[in-house]
């Protein structure tokens, strides 16, 4: 019977050895998902952060590319507005030079009030200058008289050629004559 109670201990100890190891092993499995989950989480989070940092980026790209293609669709329009300042001024010599009556005149009129109503549209307005005082941001001083009267020094007396402007660029200045 000894014999008998030795091999039941012995059995019930191997059976408690095994159970130990089983749960040894359930425990090494546990921390060893831990660990894989941990892992899997660390790199979703780099992963999240990398697109939110492209998404940011593609974002200003967008943006910076909006202005730059508003920027030069601006720029285009001015450098065409530029262009026919030139006809505007022939425009203005036909119509002092031409006579009252002739249906020539009303035709250049037509054509000049035309092309400043457009200028209009887009913004672009004449700077004034006679009586002004010279300004180096708007006019360029071609000539230099004697004052007059009660002219004072600095002020313009006479534009040679119209300068124009938008509300925040120049297109071109006024070339006008100067009181010393």
């Amino acid at each position: 019977m000894a014999k008998s109670k030795e091999k039941k201990e012995l059995q019930q100890t191997a059976e408690e050895e095994i159970e130990q190891t089983a749960e040894a092993e359930k425990e090494a499995e546990a921390i060893d998902i831990q660990k894989l989950l941990a892992q899997a989480e660390a790199q979703r989070d780099e992963y999240l952060d990398a697109l939110l940092r492209e998404r940011a980026s593609f974002e200003n790209f967008k943006r910076r590319n909006e202005n730059a293609v508003s920027k030069a669709r601006i720029d285009a329009k001015l450098d065409t507005a530029a262009a026919f300042l030139p006809v505007l001024d022939n425009l203005e010599r036909a119509l002092a030079a031409a006579t009252e009556d002739s249906p020539l005149k009303e035709g250049i009129e037509k054509v000049y009030k035309q092309l400043l109503t457009l200028f209009s549209e887009m913004g672009i307005e004449e700077i004034s200058a006679v009586g002004e005082q010279f300004d180096p941001n708007l006019h360029n001083a071609v000539m230099q008289v004697e004052a007059e009267g009660e002219e004072q020094s600095g002020s313009i007396r006479t534009v040679l050629q119209k300068g124009y402007r938008t509300k925040d660029q120049i297109l071109r200045h006024s070339m006008v004559m100067v009181v010393k």
